[in-house]
């Protein structure tokens, strides 16, 4: 490529990395406006505004709201927390570690939202629940499913004890987020982390 060639395309379509940095503040801008409005309320006119881009820029990354909204779901789920081998952990303290790690990200505020939003406007847009849901599945629960299965904790090709597992460890949360009970301070949900895997682990007549 020519030195002319090069200032041309310099001064042409922006660099990967830059585009990557404002995809990735748009959904950050957009979750906060989701949060904020919820899903009925959010408009795309009013996201591209905020995230400082043309509605032609938006729709040509996300096609839709439900696109966006989606793509909102999955940057949030992207961030839960993954239990890998070959650390030093015992399987008893990695799943403590995980159960931690899974409320500090899940009560944080805009992943908070993002819940309180779903409850709230699921039964009007099918689309909210699909989304969530498939975070849910691919990002949580195949990847602890996996990792119990090495454990001998999970049957192949199943998931049922790990939705099981999961479920009880985020009742506080749940609780929190459907009637209002106040979240757990980090001292109970350490607590709630040893209790929630001695039950999985060791069952009920041992805790």
């Amino acid at each position: 490529m020519t030195d002319q060639k090069m200032i041309n395309a310099r001064r042409g379509r922006p660099p990967a990395e830059q585009t990557r940095q404002r995809m990735t503040h748009l959904i950050a801008v957009a979750r906060t406006i989701f949060v904020a409005r919820g899903y009925r309320l959010t408009t795309m006119d009013e996201v591209a505004a905020a995230a400082g881009i043309t509605k032609r820029t938006l729709y040509a990354w996300h096609q839709d709201k439900a696109a966006l909204f989606r793509a909102c779901v999955i940057a949030g789920a992207e961030r839960f927390p993954a239990l890998t081998p070959g650390n030093d952990s015992t399987v008893r303290e990695a799943l403590q570690h995980y159960v931690v790690a899974l409320h500090n990200e899940l009560t944080r505020e805009d992943s908070f939202g993002m819940g309180v939003l779903t409850l709230r406007e699921s039964a009007e847009f099918p689309d909210v629940v699909e989304a969530v849901q498939r975070g849910h599945l691919d990002y949580m629960i195949e990847p602890l499913a996996c990792w119990l299965r090495g454990h001998g904790l999970e049957a192949q090709g199943e998931t049922e004890r790990t939705t099981l597992f999961v479920a009880m460890a985020l009742s506080p949360m749940h609780n929190t987020m459907m009637v209002g009970l106040p979240p757990l301070a980090p001292v109970d949900v350490a607590r709630h982390s040893v209790r929630c895997v001695a039950l999985f682990l060791d069952g009920a007549l041992h805790t």
